[in-house]
């Protein structure tokens, strides 16, 4: 008795229609949510994630932050910021202390534990994102991350001319 083997599956770049190519929203897009499924397997379903990572990094270099400060470098909006802060606080990996310019808000700092959660995940972390990268040459992941922050500052730097305007 033969077996039927099945019709191999068409690749990716096969299945897309030639008109999302060039379309730039599609692209970042899927590109972001493929990057966020990858990262997702790095923290084991502890319940937190690369936003989480994200943050505790930022904290790591530079410390003392307001939430408004690590809404805007995240872009999130205030009540993401705030679920996310309580979250991180909650498992103790940050603490909230008045802020010594602004009595207002509230500096955020890493604790001890978040350092160590941060330390721990940091290599695979960085093992996933190159991997994630690996169909690039390293000059085309340079490359990619210059106009990527290049676009981003850019984005930011126009929102905020808008913003002072009105």
């Amino acid at each position: 008795m033969t077996s039927i083997s099945p019709a191999p599956r068409p690749l990716f770049s096969e299945l897309l229609p030639a008109e999302f190519t060039g379309n730039l929203s599609f692209l970042l897009a899927r590109t972001r949510q493929d990057l966020a499924e990858e990262m997702d397997a790095v923290f084991d379903g502890d319940g937190l994630g690369i936003r989480h990572y994200a943050i505790l990094s930022l904290l790591f270099r530079r410390g003392g932050l307001r939430q408004t400060d690590i809404a805007a470098v995240m872009s999130l909006d205030r009540t993401t910021t705030m679920k996310v802060m309580d979250e991180l606080e909650g498992r103790g990996l940050l603490q909230r202390s008045r802020h010594s310019e602004d009595r207002r808000a509230n500096a955020i700092d890493l604790t001890e534990a978040g350092r160590a959660w941060r330390e721990r995940h940091m290599n695979r972390v960085l093992e996933q994102e190159q991997r994630f990268l690996s169909s690039l040459t390293p000059g085309e992941r340079t490359l990619l991350q210059e106009l990527l922050l290049k676009l981003v500052s850019g984005v930011h730097q126009r929102r905020n001319a808008d913003h002072h305007e009105d």
